[in-house]
């Protein structure tokens, strides 16, 4: 599926603030997914109670994360943690532009 830029950014922007971390401008969602899979990677590693805040408060469906977390490497888990947060991001951004337009 192809989001508009505008789409993009407002994902990208509160995905930053979210993980406290820069992002880079992105074009596309494969961008987006590169950038942050490495964070959640680390995250997954390193500090997975934040991790944990981070699905919560994002609202990440548990099932799918259940699902996520039965990959075999780390590195396919992190990206598809990373795929289920980008969607429900984008999910948001585009209920946030279709009520700042009415």
């Amino acid at each position: 599926m192809q989001y508009t830029p505008a789409l993009l950014s407002s994902a990208s922007n509160h995905l930053q603030k979210i993980f406290n971390v820069e992002v880079r401008h992105t074009k596309s969602l494969e961008e987006l997914l590169y950038q942050l899979s490495d964070v959640v990677h680390h995250l997954l590693q390193h500090d997975l109670p934040r991790l944990l805040h981070i699905l919560y408060r994002v609202d990440v469906d548990e099932r799918k994360v259940k699902e996520a977390l039965t990959a075999n490497s780390e590195e396919v888990i992190a990206e598809r943690i990373t795929r289920l947060i980008i969607k429900r991001e984008l999910q948001k951004a585009q209920i946030r532009f279709r009520y700042s337009n009415n």
